[in-house]
């Protein structure tokens, strides 16, 4: 029997791991530990468990109960609680989810085993019920003729609504009375009453037909023609629970084979005249005769299509709506249909739109003979339909979507953003000085302006995002799915640049510029309304501070994105220019004090700014790829410092490189760091190369298979930054790394914070049991110093050994200073 599939939910990463030993001790497979409600999701959608051990209090914007509230309602995978909470409001909430379960911390793990197997075997018992009343009803519904089951006296104990129509009885009125007192059957023929098929199968206990045509009368005295019978209900061991009559009112059958009967010779008459097509088409969709009118409308010669069928018309030989209605028609569950479809023309290319109906004609034993099919060309009508939408939904002058038709975008856009918690944004754009050119110029040469400016601004926009004229000079522009506001500000000067290249109209070279205001969702406004007055008044405020740009609602944001449009430009002279500088900072063995290795640093040395720290443009460079770049100079640059170091004698055994988690979404990072240490020719022993855990994390199988192609090529990893992002051990042990860098964060709190040094005891231990070396960072006092010495740690790094210096200074202060303690 396979084991139960458990995912666990905790921050923690020491409870977790006792949660786990204990499930997994208890024979139950876990799946996958997630540390974040928006990751619990994520795993849950991925793995889909049986049973999610969720910790209410998680780290990040989303709590346990609002993850287990999606998990529920999106998987129905249930839920066990696992807090330290049990006040009112907290239970109210998880109460509201549906829980499982609810255990209070610290719990034995007798508790957590009855809690989870209870909570297994319920949710089993609710499924199979469910599915079991799903599928019955879905049964009654899906049923289209009357069914009526009674108990061994003709007592009524079901009716399904067909039933009830027909009888003009609610179920609850005919529970318990006879059948006889629901209905008065009668022969069609001389008006005698008939035994109920009931009463019949109930004596004779065999299925009993109606063989003759037969009347139901209804207690109200309505009645119509109905067929069918009705069956025994018997228990495999003989017993008779009862009967059940099924029967169907057969009125609109009868009516519609009076009327072909009455209308035979009429139709063949006029077959010939009629104004629209018309086809006598047989079961399997062949033409057996067709008039003038239907080979008008398709192009094709009345030998072409008796030789053809009806595939012939349809897109790609079928269309799945016709197929169905007439499948209907067949099995008499309609008496005809009218449906609207874009058929093929002989004409390659040709499209034609038509309206078609049809009828089956049946024999004299109600047996489907031949379809009747009527089409008639509605193409001019369809065209005018199509203009008049389109007219209602755009601007006549270029085409871009009119107010109303936006709005109608920016409520879907709101309500998606708000259902996902995704931001976006609105940029209101209104031409600068417009009304002179207009004035100037004339309107006709102010309108062609307007229709260029609106092809250049398509130009601009991504694919997902909306694109609208508001009236006059005034455009706006929807984007959606917004991941920082610094990406408006990047759409924004591009659309600023692109209309301020000249436009030649009928001989006149113009130049205009815009003035752009910005508003974003939910920052500056919640509805639509707000974030069009909040836009437009960001665009005014451009204008007022000179045109020719762009302006955010919120000045904070503006004044960083100009921030960030400053650093990216000066980046790029800087990679132009060789501004980057590298600084080394020293790492310590904790046992000798000898310096084994340095961890390479980039700064950058702006003409104007002096040293610039990465903390003002690392990020930058990260969000505008720019960091592909740099990375790929920091690697070559440490690498030939290296090589030097060495060949003169450098006590080092390598130097570290971090690598950020943009570049390794490059498929060729593999390719270019193989490619610098050919050309540097250091060995790539000496080179270690430093993740973050974020880097992992973002798609850790592609990750892998990098970091086994360093491992194959000698490279040393170490997982930078540890502890401070998902700590996900699966991924820790899996991964080729050699060692884990502790973050300064913990260092810094070793001294009066006893929960830090809790944590660095734990990441210690578990990284020596996985035989991963450890590197502290940020060491700056001897207290410090002496607690992580004392853990056992293998490598330390900080201010008191060394701050990040040049190489110059690198090489006199550790390589001149030759072999020798560095400790305190």
């Amino acid at each position: 029997m396979q084991a139960s599939k458990i995912l666990i939910v905790e921050d923690e990463g020491i409870i977790a791991m006792d949660i786990r030993r204990q499930l997994e001790g208890f024979g139950y497979q876990v799946v996958a530990t997630a540390f974040s409600g928006g990751q619990a999701i994520t795993l849950a959608n991925q793995h889909k468990p049986d049973l999610v051990m969720m910790d209410i209090v998680l780290k990040g914007e989303m709590d346990g109960i609002s993850a287990a509230q999606a998990i529920v309602e999106s998987l129905r995978i249930p839920v066990i609680f696992l807090t330290a909470y049990s006040d009112s409001a907290t239970l109210a909430r998880a109460k509201a989810t549906g829980a499982y379960g609810y255990l209070i911390k610290p719990f034995r793990p007798d508790e957590l085993h009855a809690s989870i197997e209870v909570a297994l075997y319920k949710h089993q018992l609710e499924r199979k019920l469910k599915e079991s009343e799903q599928w019955f009803g879905k049964t009654l519904r899906c049923i289209s003729d009357a069914v009526i089951a009674t108990d061994t006296d003709s007592r009524v104990r079901f009716m399904n609504p067909v039933a009830e129509d027909a009888t003009g009885q609610s179920l609850e009125q005919a529970k318990g009375r006879r059948i006889e007192e629901l209905m008065t059957l009668v022969s069609e023929a001389d008006r005698g009453v008939l035994e109920n098929p009931i009463i019949s199968t109930l004596k004779s206990l065999e299925v009993t037909a109606l063989e003759r045509a037969t009347i139901l009368v209804n207690p109200q005295g309505t009645e119509f023609p109905v067929d069918d019978g009705a069956a025994p209900i018997i228990d495999d061991d003989g017993t008779l629970f009862g009967a059940v009559m099924v029967f169907r009112d057969i009125t609109a059958r009868r009516e519609m084979e009076n009327l072909l009967r009455e209308s035979e010779e009429r139709f063949h008459s006029s077959f010939e005249m009629a104004a629209i097509g018309m086809a006598l088409v047989s079961l399997d969709g062949a033409f057996l005769q067709v008039n003038n009118a239907l080979c008008d409308t398709f192009g094709y010669g009345r030998a072409e299509l008796l030789s053809g069928s009806l595939r012939m018309l349809l897109p790609e030989g079928e269309h799945p709506l016709l197929d169905q209605c007439l499948r209907q028609l067949l099995a008499d569950e309609r008496p005809t249909f009218q449906i609207e479809l874009e058929c093929t023309h002989k004409t390659a290319g040709k499209r034609v739109w038509t309206l078609w109906s049809a009828s089956l004609v049946r024999g004299p034993d109600g047996v489907p003979q031949y379809f009747i099919v009527q089409v008639q060309n509605i193409s001019n009508r369809k065209y005018a339909e199509q203009q008049l939408i389109y007219l209602a939904n755009h601007d006549p002058l270029t085409g871009l979507l009119n107010r109303d038709q936006f709005h109608a975008r920016l409520t879907q856009a709101l309500s998606a953003a708000r259902r996902h918690g995704s931001k976006l944004a609105l940029m209101f754009l209104d031409l600068d000085r417009f009304k002179l050119i207009n004035d100037t110029l004339g309107h006709r040469l102010g309108d062609l302006l307007l229709q260029a400016t609106s092809d250049r601004l398509k130009s601009t926009v991504r694919g997902n995002d909306v694109l609208a004229r508001l009236g006059g000079d005034e455009f706006i522009v929807l984007l959606n799915d917004i991941t920082h506001s610094d990406d408006v500000a990047r759409i924004a000067q591009k659309t600023i640049d692109i209309l301020t290249q000249p436009f030649t109209l009928e001989g006149n070279d113009l130049v205009v510029t815009a003035s752009v205001g910005i508003s974003v969702f939910p920052d500056d406004g919640k509805d639509s309304h707000t974030l069009l007055m909040n836009a437009d008044t960001a665009m005014y405020l451009a204008k007022e501070r000179g045109k020719n740009n762009y302006q955010f609602y919120t000045l904070a944001m503006t004044e960083r994105s100009l921030e960030r449009m400053t650093v990216e430009r000066g980046l790029r002279r800087a990679l132009a220019e060789r501004e980057l500088r590298l600084h080394f900072q020293v790492q310590i063995d904790s046992v000798s004090g000898l310096a084994t290795g340095a961890e390479a640093l980039v700064r950058w040395q702006h003409p104007e700014w002096g040293l610039v720290y990465p903390d003002r443009f690392i990020t930058v460079a990260e969000e505008t790829g720019l960091i592909v770049q740099v990375g790929a100079w920091v690697l070559r640059e440490a690498c030939l410092q290296a090589k030097a170091w060495i060949e003169n004698g450098g006590p080092f055994a390598s130097v570290a490189v971090n690598v950020s988690a943009r570049q390794f979404l490059e498929a060729n990072l593999f390719q270019t760091v193989r490619d610098i240490l050919s050309e540097t020719g250091l060995n790539p022993n000496a080179l270690e190369l430093e993740i973050t855990e974020s880097a992992v994390m973002q798609n850790p199988e592609s990750t892998l298979q990098v970091l086994r192609q360093f491992q194959a090529l000698g490279v040393r990893l170490s997982i930078d930054d540890f502890g401070t992002g998902y700590s996900n051990l699966t991924y820790l042990y899996r991964f080729p790394v050699q060692s884990v860098k502790i973050d300064r964060s913990f260092v810094i709190g070793l001294a009066d914070d006893g929960s830090s040094k809790t944590l660095v005891r734990a990441i210690v231990a578990l990284a020596h049991e996985l035989r991963l070396s450890v590197v502290v960072e940020g060491v700056e006092t001897a207290e410090q110093l002496a607690f992580l010495t004392a853990q056992g740690c293998d490598s330390l790094q900080g201010y008191l050994f060394s701050r990040p210096v040049s190489a110059e200074q690198f090489s006199l202060a550790f390589i001149g200073a030759g072999l020798r303690s560095h400790l305190p």
